[in-house]
This record gives structure tokens, C-alpha cells and sequence, in this order.
């Protein structure tokens, strides 16, 4: 593994080279996006899983760490962009992103905008640029920004309209009541304030698109923002494949790690045996589709 920092490197992350040859993965390089929690659990961790599957993986961590924002508000996309050309040259061909959760907002934007990126994954994700988050510590310490959560050449991304404290009563009722984390319903009045320009143009991505998340997102709505993507780069005729998987027994975090952030949703406490495999097959999926690219 090799680490790269803001300052020496232009972008922080791991580069995870695959210790076996698989042809259907040569000449290609994949970046890995976490989500809002800001760590190097993912861009490590699933990173390292997917060299081990034999396909070269640079997990980048975007915000929280030296030389970013220690907010997620107002995040440079331009890392991405210089993580890019770095791939390019040490001679990978083709560079594709992979995103979960906000890391996934982010893989449909950094791909709307950059067309040296041609393969997008997007898991969990939502189809519009958000206001940003306040805080870097627990739930408790958070809210959403009245700013965007990007930028993109020195200039905010335009975005669904925030500010203001997150509805802590109505999680902590829905907690006691559902007996899981549910945010959706913060989310979803977002979205549907959401002005045109805060929707990415996904129909601009220059390449292939793979969207997953469960049938129904207690986190956001995914589930939702996935069909959104799919109608829309249908309507704009993509000549690039398009395909989207949905699960019915999974939840927010569909990947394929084991961590304890997965009981705070119900159908992971009650069906864990078949969350674990709808994480794996998204997985499976994303390979076969990484194969296919």
C-alpha cells in the first residue's frame, strides 16, 4: 500500500496495487469514496478488498484529514481531479469511481465533471449536490450548513437549500418508535426543496453507471435518488450501460464490511444473514460490472 498525503501529493489516500493478474481488470484503476463519516476505514479497508479481487484501487479520503476541511462543507473536488492524473500517469488507461453514501453524491458529481473518469458506482447515494454538514463528531454535534457541500474550481456546486440544527426530537421519536436510526425523513424534505441546478448532470458522465441501494433507505432516499439517476440517463439516451440493483433485505451501508454502525438498522438486526449477502452480492455485482467497463 502506498499513502499520499494534501500536501506532498495533491490528494490524501492509499493506493492498493493486486498482488495477482486478472485481465478483465488490467490497464483500469478504481478510486474509492467513504461516506460522511470521514475516516480511512473505507478508503483502507475496501480498498485493500478490492486489490484482493485483482483490480487496482486508490481509496481517497476527501474531508477531515490534513490539508481538507475539517467540516464536510465546502470540500474541493479537485483532489479527485489530481487523483485522476496521477493514476493516468503511472499508466492506468481508464480510472472509474466508486462512492458510498455521500461518497457515492460525490462519485456521480466528480464523474459528471470530469470526463477522464469513465465508470461510475454510485452505492447509496443521492442525485443531488447537498448542503453541507456542520461538526465532525457524533450525531449529536451535527447539523446541515446553509453552504454547499463542494466546490469545484474555487466556486461553491450549487445545492439543495440547508442551515440549521438537525430535527433531534423527530430522529430521537423515530429511534424509539422504529427502533433504528431513520433520518430519511430530513432528507427527503431537502430533496424535494432541491432547486433545478442542485441536480447533478449525470447524463454528462462519460461511461458506464452502476447504482445500488436498498429498496428502502432509512438513512436517505436512495432508494429514490437511484431510479432518479436511471430515468434520466435513459431520457438523455446514455450510450453507456446503465444498471441498477435493489435490495430488499439491506441497509444503508451496503458494503461488503462488518461494522457496528449495522444494527442501527432494523432489517440488519432482524435478517442479518441476508443483508450480509445482499452487501456481497452488491459487491459481486460491482466486480462483474468493473469487468465488463
Amino acid at each position: 500500500m502506498e499513502r499520499f498525503t494534501v500536501e506532498q501529493d495533491g490528494f490524501f489516500g492509499f493506493l492498493h496495487l493486486p498482488e495477482r493478474h486478472v485481465e478483465a481488470y488490467s490497464g483500469k484503476a478504481l478510486i474509492v469514496l467513504g461516506g460522511s463519516e470521514g475516516n480511512e476505514n473505507i478508503p483502507r479497508n475496501l480498498g485493500a478488498r478490492f486489490a484482493r479481487e485483482g483490480i487496482s484501487a486508490l481509496g481517497l479520503c476527501y474531508w477531515n484529514v490534513p490539508g481538507l476541511p475539517d467540516e464536510l462543507i465546502e470540500v474541493p473536488i479537485e483532489p479527485i481531479e489530481r487523483a485522476v492524473a496521477y493514476l493516468r500517469q503511472r499508466g492506468f488507461d481508464r480510472v472509474g469511481i466508486y462512492g458510498i453514501s455521500k461518497g457515492g453524491e460525490l462519485a456521480l458529481l466528480a464523474a459528471s465533471l470530469m470526463p477522464q473518469i469513465t465508470c461510475a458506482v454510485a452505492i447509496s447515494p443521492l442525485a443531488c449536490a447537498m448542503p453541507g454538514i456542520t461538526g465532525n463528531k457524533s450525531l449529536a454535534g451535527k447539523g446541515l450548513s446553509d453552504r454547499s457541500s463542494w466546490t469545484w474550481r474555487g466556486e461553491p456546486v450549487p445545492c439543495a437549500r440547508g442551515g440549521g440544527r438537525l430535527p433531534y426530537l423527530g430522529i430521537i421519536r423515530r429511534i424509539v418508535t422504529e427502533r433504528q436510526l431513520d433520518m430519511r425523513f430530513v432528507y427527503e424534505r431537502i430533496v424535494e426543496r432541491a432547486p433545478k441546478e442542485a441536480w447533478i448532470a449525470v447524463e454528462r458522465i462519460n461511461g458506464p453507471v452502476l447504482l445500488a441501494s436498498p429498496s428502502h433507505d432509512a438513512m436517505w432516499p436512495s432508494d429514490e435518488a437511484c431510479r432518479i439517476v436511471e430515468q434520466c440517463l435513459a431520457k438523455h439516451a446514455h450510450p453507456f450501460e446503465i444498471t441498477r440493483r435493489s435490495y430488499e433485505y439491506a441497509s444503508h451501508i451496503l458494503v461488503p464490511m462488518e461494522t457496528p454502525s449495522l444494527k442501527l438498522f432494523r432489517v440488519e438486526r432482524a435478517h442479518p444473514e441476508a443483508c450480509r449477502q445482499s452487501r456481497e452480492d452488491a459487491f459481486t455485482q460491482t466486480l462483474a460490472f468493473l469487468a465488463r467497463w
